[in-house]
């Protein structure tokens, strides 16, 4: 099969299954000098992990990474960097290899290979973010100190986050079950996901991801525009079903002159509603993006007895912003040859 591979300059290519031996990801194109450590790694990992909670899945697995190549003393060598993390808790059983669980890869995965892995769904399964979860916290680890990226739950369900901080950081969502950062809304989306749980249902939601600190002149005017490089990396994502830059279909509908509105102390001509990209280009400021995360394909019977998020939300937030950093690295190293 093709497409195991995503970026240009900074190349991330996944392996492995979801019941299988291990999962990994071989990153090329990391600059040599950068200070990484598994515990980097592992620290990005345990954000996405199965059993954080119980809102989540209950597979026990631990997802410690095993660097293999790239690194030596902390540093990255320019090499391939490779990475495994092994599976310990799989449980086959659970699968009926003659169940096609309606809206997942399933049936198609048949029909386009004339073969599937029904164990967990193979590299159709969520588990495959292990890989992106990985190239992620290698090229934030590249990208410039300014950058920050912080994906939170804008709206779970019917729960809406109500207004949330300027300045918030991954530290206080975490500190929420949910990564809604809000406490009442949090206590109210963990009362409504047990209860799905327990009926065998899921539910969908909303995720916010905010950029700050990139610098100015990151993408290209015409094709590999910043904004379609980032929407196209986070709906490869199997559970994102929409992405959005800012508030862009309610936003489409005002006027101009209530649309294109300056940024208060920005250099002339940067626009709010722009979020952060204009013409194809970063202006500098924050980007938003907001992504619609469809809900679990695994529901009724198959989900109560076996072991399985009723949303994908709380977890599928640092894989968001993995993505968004391997498309920014890959822009900023890019940028480095359009001037001498």
């Amino acid at each position: 099969m093709r497409g195991n591979s995503f970026g240009n300059l900074f190349v991330l290519t996944g392996f492995g299954e979801s019941h299988g031996t291990a999962l990994g990801a071989v990153v090329d194109g990391c600059p040599s000098g950068v200070q990484l450590d598994a515990s980097d790694i592992a620290q990005a990992l345990r954000r996405r992990r199965p059993g954080q909670s119980v809102l989540t899945s209950a597979r026990a697995e631990e997802d410690e990474p095993e660097i293999l190549s790239g690194v030596l003393d902390g540093r990255t060598l320019g090499t391939p960097i490779a990475v495994v993390v092994r599976n310990h808790d799989a449980r086959s059983r659970d699968y009926d290899p003659d169940l096609y669980r309606t809206g997942h890869a399933d049936k198609t995965w048949e029909q386009k290979y004339g073969i599937r892995d029904y164990r967990g769904g193979g590299r159709a399964s969520g588990r495959e973010t292990i890989a992106r979860v990985i190239g992620g916290a290698i090229a934030e680890r590249a990208l410039p100190a300014s950058v920050r990226i912080t994906g939170f739950a804008r709206q779970i369900g019917h729960i809406i986050t109500p207004q949330v901080s300027e300045t918030l950081t991954r530290a206080e969502v975490d500190a929420f079950p949910s990564r809604c950062p809000d406490a009442d809304a949090d206590v109210a989306i963990a009362e409504e996901l047990l209860r799905l749980k327990e009926q065998g249902d899921s539910v969908g939601g909303i995720v916010e991801v905010r950029i700050d600190g990139v610098p100015a002149g990151l993408g290209e005017p015409v094709f590999r525009k910043a904004k379609s490089e980032l929407i196209s990396a986070l709906m490869s994502i199997g559970a994102v079903t929409g992405v959005s830059l800012g508030e862009a279909f309610t936003e489409a509908l005002l006027p101009g002159s209530a649309y294109h509105i300056p940024v208060e102390g920005a250099p002339r001509g940067t626009a709010v509603r722009s979020y952060g990209i204009q013409g194809g280009i970063t202006n500098g400021e924050r980007i938003v993006l907001r992504a619609a995360v469809k809900p679990v394909s695994t529901i009724g019977s198959m989900a109560r007895e076996g072991r399985h998020d009723p949303c994908i939300i709380p977890r599928i937030i640092p894989i968001l912003e993995g993505m968004t950093a391997m498309v920014l690295i890959d822009l900023w190293l890019a940028a480095r040859l359009d001037r001498i």
